[in-house]
């Protein structure tokens, strides 16, 4: 299945910045003086220049998912408003109008753990279970309460991997109708 993935921009930039930090250990680590030169690298030894690489590339890391989960978010949410309109074309016509209105509105403010709850059933639930930890991961990342611990962590790899796996099933799963699936989206069940 071919598919533009909102999370790919992002992956990629993530890997070339986890590039440049390999090609910069390898630089610092070889004293390589003119490509040091001008930078906070000049003059550090081995052990500082090492230790602040791998504290910008854990940060990178950190940021990678922050970005990557922000953008998975921004899917579900954008999704389920363009699901929602065909709701709108539903029966009762009022009814359903005010109530996709609503739902359009509103589904900005929800818990998004409880968005996607909607998707269970639909969905693998040990891969919504995954997103969801991913979620608090990314939500130590984005407040570190230091009264609380840090749940599992989770890489960038793994991130973009399970993000884009649920990306696939959401679409797999809630195809728009085209054509006749639309019109006979719009007529209303008969009454029994």
């Amino acid at each position: 299945m071919s598919f533009d993935n909102p999370l790919d921009s992002i992956y990629k930039a993530f890997s070339v910045a986890s590039d440049c930090f390999k090609v910069a250990t390898r630089t610092v680590q070889s004293q390589h003086e003119e490509l040091i030169r001008r930078t906070q690298f000049i003059g550090a030894t081995k052990h500082e220049a090492n230790a602040a690489l791998e504290d910008a590339a854990k940060q990178a890391a950190d940021l990678a998912i922050l970005a990557l989960f922000a953008t998975f978010e921004r899917f579900v949410i954008e999704h389920l408003q363009t699901a929602n309109r065909l709701l709108a074309a539903g029966y009762p016509r009022q009814y359903s109008t005010k109530l996709a209105e609503k739902f359009e509105k509103d589904v900005e403010y929800w818990k998004f753990v409880e968005t996607l709850d909607l998707f269970k059933g639909e969905v693998d639930g040990r891969l919504i279970g995954q997103v969801k930890q991913i979620k608090q991961y990314r939500d130590w990342i984005a407040h570190q309460n230091p009264n609380k611990a840090p749940p599992t962590q989770a890489t960038p790899e793994t991130a973009f991997d399970v993000l884009t796996k649920m990306i696939e099933q959401i679409r797999l799963t809630h195809t728009r109708p085209t054509g006749e699936d639309v019109a006979e989206a719009a007529i209303p069940a008969p009454i029994l």
